[in-house]
């Protein structure tokens, strides 16, 4: 059974982006092919160590884990990418970058959905 996970959360202050990385994993553990979509302040988590403000505590470690796990479908809404001034290339992953017209048929391709 697939599950999109629905990243919003900023990585800066809060513990959602972690945790919201952390179910991912284990739905992969499981077998449940888990598909990320990064939107809006969830963008951010996807930045490198370097755009990171110093007193916060890099999620870097567990997005290089993805991969370990056999997650590779990871998508990025283009309007949010914009809103920062941000481009495919400046994120420490490789994306799909996706419109937001889009983003509903995304869903449509998965049977469950987790919003953080």
């Amino acid at each position: 059974m697939a599950c999109l996970m629905t990243l919003r959360s900023t990585p800066y202050g809060l513990q959602a982006a972690k945790e919201s990385l952390d179910v991912t994993l284990v739905l992969a553990a499981f077998e449940q092919s888990p598909g990320i979509l990064f939107i809006d302040d969830g963008v951010l988590q996807l930045l490198p160590p370097s755009h990171l403000p110093s007193s916060y505590k890099h999620i870097g470690k567990i997005l290089c884990a993805l991969e370990m796990y056999d997650i590779h479908q990871l998508w990025v809404e283009q309007q949010s990418l914009e809103q920062f001034g941000l481009l495919a290339t400046d994120l420490s992953q490789t994306v799909t970058v996706i419109d937001r017209s889009k983003v509903a048929s995304l869903y449509t391709q998965y049977d469950q959905h987790l919003v953080f």
